[in-house]
């Protein structure tokens, strides 16, 4: 997947990284910069912008970057920073406008109808209470680091939501392009429906 995205980006240009659903270490966030250029500097991708104050970019538009990395974290402390920052926004207009969005874990999590699937694994420390993501799956909710005994689990939450799941295995993800989804990566991701 990463090999893939390089390749899109790599005909686009900049990619803006956004750590901060991850609370930094004392360095800061220069582990989640070194751990960023780990990946992508080998893959050709060598123009990398890191945000991690968005009060600095408020709303600022994304349209001078090809793609956006959502790094993984507190799913619920991302998308409040996001929202108080207006790049919630700025984010569903850049996707809707062709721009590319990797999501990773709380990332991908966001990109879907809600968030509230990852109660199971974050905090509500941030006190949200609308919890709706930016919705760029029609509809359907993320299920991150998905095992096939959680079955029962997500069953359940799609039929308390109404809204059927994605749920993406640890080294399994989607890709979105043109309207099609597809399962990408090592493993298959899993289509769960509610059952009423």
């Amino acid at each position: 997947m990463d090999e893939h995205f390089a390749d899109w980006l790599g005909k686009r240009g900049r990619l803006l990284y956004l750590p901060v659903a991850s609370t930094p270490k004392a360095g800061g966030y220069a582990q989640h910069r070194a751990w960023i250029d780990s990946v992508f500097l080998p893959l050709g991708v060598t123009d990398i912008q890191m945000w991690t104050d968005l009060s600095r970019h408020q709303p600022e538009p994304l349209e001078t970057f090809g793609a956006v990395y959502i790094g993984g974290g507190n799913t619920f402390t991302l998308l409040h920073l996001l929202r108080a920052s207006g790049l919630d926004l700025a984010l569903k207009t850049f996707a809707m406008n062709g721009g590319a969005i990797y999501g990773g874990s709380a990332g991908a999590i966001l990109l879907g109808a809600d968030i509230a699937s990852c109660e199971r694994d974050d905090s509500n420390t941030a006190g949200l209470t609308d919890t709706r993501g930016l919705n760029l799956l029609g509809g359907t909710d993320i299920w991150c680091h998905y095992t096939p005994d959680q079955r029962e689990t997500v069953q359940t939450y799609t039929d308390t939501s109404g809204r059927s799941i994605l749920a993406l295995p640890e080294r399994g993800g989607l890709c979105v392009e043109n309207g099609v989804v597809r399962s990408a990566g090592f493993e298959a991701c899993q289509s769960i429906l509610p059952s009423r």
